[in-house]
């Protein structure tokens, strides 16, 4: 599998002993409850890992302890979510669209699971919890379909899911993100599927990027290959609906249960998302404030990252009526998430100012359409930081 780097597996597929106990530790309480003494051991601990020997042992402390550190600068959004565990595991891999799927699928399987367990564990709710697993589900139902790259190009990721647990590092890096990743703050069991929908949407919104570049560097070259990413473009774009559609069985009193212990957590500091949306449609001018307003967002408002053509901008300056076609079909999910996403925000936070101190469901309905956005000539100088994982 393309996906998967030669490297030497693991002697086990189990994390270090002393690591296997913090993340299970870390899982079981409430982070919102440490006490700011045991946040500085966990500090002092990454401060460790980092400059110790680099063992296997370190390596994974240093993704367990990252989120804690007091000399880092790190983002709230980002000391919430643990994004940079997965960049970690993006960056052993030669795939990045395989290895995307393989790892939603191992995050929301074990989702399925953990909710499976909690629906049977609650007579009263038990309806709701089947019918929460049966989204998620749903979930990976349409990863399973994810069209992949191939010689016949047509062989679906379910089977890439199939062959995947032959590989023992790749299980090994998938049960890393799994563990080191996906820390409640709340005591609530419902903040569960908002941490993995926000890191799901997280990959998504790197996926829909990474192919939607793939798709605008094909155009007027291989018309085969803008068709495939145009697919794999579509199908991520579609995923964000789905996984939107779960959430929604968060009503918004499950939500505001945990909310505040979230803090000042919020998608608006997502690198992510605002280079999914500058690639697909280029700089948006109205953001320029929450690019000033948020230094790591910063790039994302340098002229560096404004020259060059977005995919809408390709493809409907194309001659082409499949290609300007193409991306009207792959551009509708995305459309209609900006639309769900303004929804979600009038539903759970009406008259509420947004956890990253915007105004809430008015932030969202600014950006609601994506017209007059502009985009510029092509230039390769900042493709690094265009096609790779963003986390801070």
């Amino acid at each position: 599998m393309s996906a998967v780097r030669a490297v030497a597996p693991p002697r086990s597929r189990e994390l270090p002993a002393a690591c296997a106990e913090l993340a299970g530790r870390l899982h079981a309480t409430p982070l919102a409850e440490l006490p700011d003494d045991e946040i500085l051991r966990l500090s002092e601990r990454y401060d460790a890992a980092v400059t110790g020997p680099d063992t296997d042992e370190n390596e994974i402390l240093r993704l367990l302890t990252r989120q804690f550190s007091q000399r880092l600068d790190i983002p709230e959004y980002y000391r919430y979510t643990g994004m940079h565990v997965a960049g970690w595991y993006l960056s052993r891999r030669d795939d990045p669209y395989e290895a995307s799927l393989l790892l939603m699928h191992a995050l929301v399987a074990d989702l399925v699971a953990l909710e499976g367990r909690e629906a049977g564990l609650h007579e009263t709710t038990a309806e709701e919890g089947a019918e929460r697993v049966r989204r998620l589900e749903a979930v990976l139902g349409h990863l399973s379909r994810s069209p992949l790259d191939g010689p016949d190009r047509t062989m679906a990721s379910a089977e890439l899911v199939r062959l995947s647990g032959h590989d023992d590092a790749l299980v090994r890096d998938l049960l890393v993100v799994n563990r080191c990743s996906g820390f409640r703050r709340s005591d609530k069991h419902d903040e569960h599927i908002f941490m993995r929908s926000v890191q799901t949407c997280e990959i998504v919104f790197f996926l829909v990027r990474w192919t939607a570049r793939r798709a605008t560097e094909a155009i007027g070259r291989d018309i085969g290959e803008y068709a495939l990413r145009m697919s794999q473009f579509t199908s991520a774009a579609e995923l964000l609906n789905i996984v939107f559609h779960a959430l929604r069985t968060l009503t918004p009193e499950l939500f505001m249960g945990f909310r505040d212990a979230t803090g000042n957590a919020s998608a608006v500091q997502s690198l992510n998302y605002h280079l999914m949306e500058l690639v697909v449609y280029g700089y948006d001018g109205r953001k320029a404030e929450i690019y000033e307003r948020f230094a790591h967002l910063a790039p994302v408002g340098s002229p560096l990252l404004r020259e060059f053509t977005s995919l809408r901008d390709a493809a409907t300056g194309s001659r082409d009526a499949d290609v300007r076609e193409a991306f009207a079909a792959g551009e509708t999910p995305l459309h209609t998430w900006r639309g769900r996403h303004y929804g979600f925000g009038r539903r759970y936070l009406p008259e509420m100012t947004g956890s990253g101190g915007t105004e809430g469901a008015g932030y969202l309905k600014r950006f609601v359409g994506k017209t007059g956005l502009a985009s510029g000539a092509r230039t390769d100088d900042a493709e690094q930081l265009l096609v790779q994982f963003a986390f801070c």
